[in-house]
């Protein structure tokens, strides 16, 4: 537009030399007028073909956004009361699982009803598109952890839902390989809290460096009885794993045995 503007004052002021100059006549004033016209119109039809494509491509832009979210992502799994979830952190306490769907691993966790004795696996991924985007901003981003800060079997208000429940973790798998396990795995009660909700969750520890070995929870126990009891206490631990064998990892897997329930 201020380039049209340009064009029709020197036109304007050429019309006022014509207008002197008996040189200028009618014919000419008339082309000049027309000219100026039709440049000013051809200068705002352009502007505006130019803002109709700028509005057509941020709404192509905003239906594509709106597309990702609401088409190519997975579900938030959160486990309800009497379901079992492997709640863990990376390394980094940055990818991690509670039981919430604030956390980034909500996507795709395998969580399993409890429903009686027997063999049950819960997971963790970050291979799902809504991680991906969650953290890169990108569906097709690159995302994998590493290790483990924290990692426990729970279930899910189980103190009252499944309280006869003991938790026996017998295999931990990272990207389909399995884990040495070093140690064997107790069941206690924990309080959690998650999103500002109190729950008496039952929990088997897989990698807990703030539960020492020499300081077991009162309330722990295994499928052979009450820790504190049994002459082979030292074989518990809320440590069954050396972390550093994790590495870096897209799924991890947790196999255990849940027995004691009715």
């Amino acid at each position: 537009m201020n380039k049209a503007k340009k064009i029709l004052a020197f036109l304007l002021a050429s019309a006022v030399v014509c207008s002197v100059s008996t040189a200028c006549g009618n014919s000419e004033s008339s082309s000049s007028e027309s000219e100026s016209s039709a440049t000013e119109e051809s200068s705002e039809a352009e502007t505006s073909s130019a803002e109709e494509s700028s509005e057509a491509e941020e709404s192509s832009t905003e239906e594509s956004a709106m597309q990702v979210q609401t088409g190519d992502f997975e579900e938030a799994v959160v486990p309800q009361a009497g379901e079992a979830y492997l709640s863990m952190s990376d390394g980094q306490w940055w990818l991690q699982y509670q039981g919430s769907d604030n956390d980034y691993l909500c996507y795709d966790a395998g969580v399993v009803p409890i429903t009686g004795n027997g063999d049950y696996t819960v997971s963790v991924t970050c291979d799902t598109n809504a991680i991906r985007y969650d953290t890169t901003g990108d569906i097709n981003g690159e995302l994998i952890a590493n290790g483990t800060s924290f990692m426990a079997v729970q279930i899910m208000d189980g103190a009252t839902a499944t309280p006869n429940a003991v938790i026996e973790v017998t295999a931990v798998k990272v990207d389909g390989t399995e884990i040495p396990l070093t140690k064997k795995s107790f069941t206690n009660t924990e309080e959690t809290e998650i999103n500002g909700e109190k729950h008496n969750n039952i929990r088997s520890n897989i990698f807990n460096e703030w539960v020492p070995d020499s300081s077991l929870p009162s309330d722990a126990r295994s499928a052979e009885g009450n820790i504190a009891d049994l002459a082979n206490a030292s074989d518990y631990s809320a440590t069954i794993l050396d972390p550093s064998a994790i590495g870096d990892w897209t799924t991890i897997e947790v196999d255990f045995t849940i027995t004691g329930m009715e």
